[in-house]
């Protein structure tokens, strides 16, 4: 026996270090920009034919392990919502990971960790007969997700920390199941020198504090609704409601929520561009920003659009949330 394999070690031993060499080599000298020029083109190409405004761009690309990638200075552009500005989409650095016992299985497992934000994103994505994805976020950084800030004019502050779990029978984003939950701790809005627009001109808005914001949805049949969206926080109360339409783009979502919050009255007494802004406590005297206000003191806003090119709007009539 030990004869047998002496005889038989080399034709196993030589192959495989051929291939072993093969394999090594080639992950080495993989035409790594090429490739990013082709990742690039492709998808910017999609966005032309689906009438897409996004444009994607990849600083750089390289190895990483054996069977992955891993990108630097990767950004979504999209035009904002005011002429002649565009918002994007950062990601610092991307690794990507090809599991090679999955692909024998005939199953494409796909793991990436992303630092974008300032946070952490990894996950998991699972191709066969389904598709399956789960995303974990840890200390995202709102005030660099810059759609977000762009949108609502003003600085932000806060982390968020939560999961998406999502499957996608078929492939198919419009038949798409799952959960979000998400926690946004110490949120704030505003720092008292950036200005918002009012009848009397910019004003700056003091810092309010919203405080800890829960959001939890469910999907079925590619439609996420909203379950739960609340803050109770220092400043105000806020409520809200709503649904994402899934998309097989996943920042040309369609989102549609509705937002009432509240200012209370210590925030409205922090100063008198407070008391100007949402009206001093007792005052019978209406408060320059009336826009969205309803009866019952409640502001009433709409924030739609698709994921990556979001749009905050008052929202039309008075009808409090259910």
């Amino acid at each position: 026996m030990k004869e047998r394999l002496q005889k038989l070690l080399p034709w196993i031993a030589y192959p495989a270090f051929y291939f072993a060499c093969l394999f090594l080599f080639g992950v080495l000298t993989f035409p790594y920009d090429k490739l990013r020029e082709r990742i690039v083109v492709s998808y910017n190409a999609q966005q032309r034919e689906k009438a897409g405004q996004q444009e994607l761009v990849i600083g750089a690309m390289s190895s990483w392990w054996l069977t992955g990638v891993k990108m630097t200075d990767v950004r979504l552009v999209s035009p904002g919502t005011e002429p002649g500005k565009l918002t994007e989409l950062r990601i610092d650095e991307a690794r990507v990971r090809v599991s090679l016992f999955g692909l024998l299985l005939g199953r494409k497992n796909v793991t990436f960790s992303l630092t974008a934000f300032g946070g952490k994103i990894d996950g998991d994505l699972e191709e066969g007969k389904d598709r399956r994805i789960e995303v974990h976020l840890r200390d995202i950084n709102l005030g660099d997700v810059e759609p977000i800030t762009h949108a609502l004019g003003l600085p932000m502050e806060g982390h968020m920390e939560g999961t998406i779990e999502l499957v996608f029978p078929e492939g198919k984003a419009s038949k798409g199941t799952g959960a979000l939950n998400l926690e946004l701790t110490d949120v704030a809005v505003g720092d008292g020198k950036a200005k918002v627009k009012t009848p009397l001109g910019p004003l700056g808005l003091p810092k309010l504090t919203v405080g800890t914001l829960l959001v939890v949805a469910e999907a079925k049949d590619g439609l996420f609704k909203v379950t739960k969206f609340a803050a109770t926080g220092k400043d105000l109360d806020l409520l809200g409601e709503g649904k994402i339409q899934l998309r097989d783009i996943t920042s040309e979502s369609a989102l549609d929520i509705m937002i009432r919050f509240k200012v209370n009255d210590s925030y409205r007494n922090k100063s008198e561009v407070a008391k100007s802004l949402f009206g001093a406590p007792g005052s019978t005297a209406p408060p320059i920003m009336s826009i969205g206000r309803r009866p019952d003191g409640f502001y009433g806003w709409t924030v739609r659009g698709a994921l990556g090119h979001l749009d905050f709007q008052p929202a039309a009539g008075g009808a409090p949330l259910r």
